[in-house]
């Protein structure tokens, strides 16, 4: 098998499992032929050529290197969405989602050229594979499961799976770190809310002279 041939195979599988999801909806009840369904549909609306080019084109000319981590919390996501699996448990789900903002608001802003400082180029030296190494076994050591993801990048970086050759895109990437960061600003705001509710209720519950 080709190296173009892998490369293409890879970031096609992001792609297919977000419009899995999608088609899959949200209802918690789902039918074996949808379970089914699904997935051979999002390949073959994948594969419908628009203007000379198939889905899976146009997904690599948005983002051609989905990172390995986005690709196995969606692996993982769909795993549970289709028949219950749950390999990830609500505390590593946060630790993703705390992971994925740190990550976008030292790569971002900085790479994108609001600092003086640009933080891309250290993807293409050995400190930042070392660093991810050294988060990923401090997780473990914790127990948390999302240390297990954060080998995957590592793996499938020095595998050559993904074209680029820079291990930031083997890390993160825009779409990642994006439902990263919202998800972190929900649930910052829920807690927010949830501790001022805590705090006003007993005031409001005292009885009224």
């Amino acid at each position: 098998m080709s190296t173009l041939l892998i490369h293409q195979l890879y970031a096609a599988f992001a792609p297919w499992l977000i419009l899995s999801f999608l088609l899959l909806g949200r209802n918690p009840h789902l039918s074996q032929t949808r379970i089914i369904v699904s997935p051979l549909l999002a390949l073959g609306l994948l594969l419908i050529p628009i203007a000379g080019w198939n889905g899976f084109a146009w997904s690599r000319d948005i983002e051609m290197n989905p990172s390995f981590t986005l690709t196995a919390l969606l692996s993982i996501g769909l795993c549970k969405r289709i028949g219950g699996l749950s390999l990830l448990r609500s505390c590593d789900w946060k630790t993703a989602c705390t992971f994925g903002s740190i990550a976008a608001i030292v790569l971002y802003p900085l790479g994108l050229g609001l600092t003086p400082f640009d933080s891309y180029p250290w993807g293409w030296e050995p400190l930042l594979p070392v660093i991810t190494a050294l988060i990923a076994s401090a997780l473990l050591l914790q127990g948390n499961r999302f240390g297990i993801i954060l080998l995957l990048p590592l793996g499938g970086f020095f595998l050559h799976l993904q074209e680029s050759h820079n291990f930031w895109d083997a890390l993160v990437d825009p779409i990642y770190t994006g439902f990263a960061l919202i998800a972190m600003i929900f649930m910052t705001t829920r807690a927010g809310i949830a501790r001022f509710t805590s705090r006003q209720t007993p005031q409001s519950a005292l009885p009224q002279s």
